[in-house]
C-alpha cells in the first residue's frame, strides 16, 4: 500500500474515533459536558468538547497500534503453529471472553455494588465481534472467520485493558464503542485500501520494490507448487509400478 492510502487510512480511522467518542460522550456525560451548552456556559462546554475530541483521537490511535500488532502477530502465528494456529486463536478467544466476563467486569460490578450494570459491556464486545467476523468472512474469498474473531474479541480486549482498569467508569463508556467500531473499520476496509492502491500504481505504470518482491514470491510459490505436483505424480507412478510388479509373480504362479 502506498503512503497516500496509508495516510488516508490513518486519518479516516482517526475521524471515526473522534466522531464516535464525542457523539456518545455528549449523551452519556450530559451532566459534565452537554448541560453547559444549554446553560449558556460556552467556555466550559467547548473545553469539554475539545477534550472529548482529543480523547477520541487517542483511542483511535491506540486502536491502530493494536491493529498493526495484529498484522504482525497473525503471520507470525501461522509460521510458528501452522495448522494449529486457528485452534490457538480459539483458545485465546475463550480466555479473553472468560477474562472479560469474570475477572474484569464481575470485579467492576462488585466494586460498584451492581454486577449486572456492567455485564452488558463484554456481551456487546462478544456479539459485535461475532457479527463483524461473520461479515468479514462473508465478503472475503477464503475462510477468515477465526482470525477475524480473534482480532475483534482478543485484540479488542487488549485495547480496552487500560480503560476498564480505572475507578471512573465514564472511561468505559467513552472507550468501548469507539474501539469496537474503529477495529471493525480497519479489519473490513484495509483490503479495499490495498486494492485501490494497487490499481492506482498499475494505472500509473509504477512498479515499486515491494511489487517486485511480491512478484518474485508469487513465482517462487508457483515453482514450488509445480515441483510438489511433479513429485506427487512421480510417487503415484512408482506406487503403481510397484503394484504391477507385485501382481506379476502371482499371475506367473497361477499359470
Amino acid at each position: 500500500m502506498t503512503s497516500k492510502y496509508l495516510v488516508k487510512f490513518y486519518f479516516v480511522t482517526l475521524m471515526i474515533g473522534a466522531v464516535i467518542t464525542t457523539a456518545i460522550s455528549l449523551v452519556t456525560e450530559y451532566d459534565t459536558v452537554t448541560r453547559y451548552l444549554f446553560e449558556g456556559q460556552f467556555g466550559d462546554f467547548f473545553a469539554g468538547f475539545i477534550f472529548l475530541i482529543g480523547y477520541g483521537l487517542l483511542i483511535a490511535t491506540v486502536s491502530q497500534v493494536v491493529f498493526y500488532i495484529y498484522l504482525f502477530i497473525h503471520p507470525l502465528g501461522m509460521g510458528i503453529f501452522r495448522k494449529l494456529w486457528p485452534y490457538v486463536q480459539l483458545l485465546l478467544i475463550m480466555y479473553a471472553v472468560f477474562d472479560l466476563f469474570y475477572l474484569r467486569f464481575r470485579q467492576v460490578g462488585i466494586d460498584h455494588g451492581s454486577t449486572w450494570s456492567y455485564i452488558w459491556v463484554p456481551i456487546i464486545i462478544v456479539l459485535a465481534g461475532i457479527g463483524f467476523a461473520y461479515y468479514k468472512n462473508k465478503i472475503t474469498a477464503g475462510n477468515v472467520f477465526v482470525s477475524s474473531l480473534f482480532f475483534m474479541i482478543f485484540m479488542t480486549s487488549l485495547t480496552l485493558l487500560p480503560f476498564i482498569s480505572v475507578e471512573d467508569t465514564a472511561w468505559i463508556y467513552r472507550s468501548v464503542f469507539t474501539v469496537i467500531l474503529t477495529n471493525a473499520y480497519q479489519l473490513i476496509r484495509l483490503p479495499k485500501y490495498i486494492e485501490d492502491s494497487k490499481k492506482e500504481k498499475e494505472a500509473r505504470g509504477r512498479i515499486t520494490k515491494s511489487d517486485i518482491n511480491e512478484q518474485k514470491r508469487a513465482e517462487l510459490k508457483k515453482e514450488a507448487d509445480e515441483k510438489r505436483q511433479r513429485e506427487e505424480r512421480q510417487i503415484k507412478a512408482r506406487e503403481k509400478m510397484g503394484y504391477k510388479n507385485k501382481t506379476r509373480p502371482a499371475k506367473n504362479k497361477k499359470n
